[in-house]
């Protein structure tokens, strides 16, 4: 998956602070910057890389990303916030299940079901 950002070291400690274990981390010099961020363990496993968005590029992209919380949602809502990420708390989805949505700093949006 692939973000991209204006400011990527501030979306690179948000996904840090979710839990995501770094993978690679590039110098902020870097003109690309691209550091990467693991899902799982594995280098074959889904990553997350983020990338400097060049100041000429004023497109917005947004993400809508999904994962499984495997029956584990308030243990995993509290361990975000526990971190310091504002939130709103799990809810019924129409449905049936329960969720809750968060959004990066760059207004990805991440369900977590």
């Amino acid at each position: 998956m692939n973000i991209y950002s204006k400011k990527p070291e501030i979306v690179f400690e948000f996904y840090k602070k979710l839990g995501f274990r770094v993978f690679e981390d590039v110098s902020l010099e870097n003109k690309w910057y691209g550091s990467t961020l693991a899902l799982q363990d594995g280098t074959d496993k889904p990553m997350i890389w983020i990338w400097r968005q060049s100041d000429e590029d004023n497109n917005v992209v947004c993400n809508h990303f999904v994962f499984s919380a495997d029956g584990k949602i308030d243990e995993i809502y509290e361990a975000i916030t526990a971190a310091g990420i504002e939130c709103n708390p799990p809810f019924i989805a129409a449905w049936g299940g329960r969720e809750f949505i968060l959004h990066d700093p760059e207004g990805n949006e991440l369900l977590f079901l």
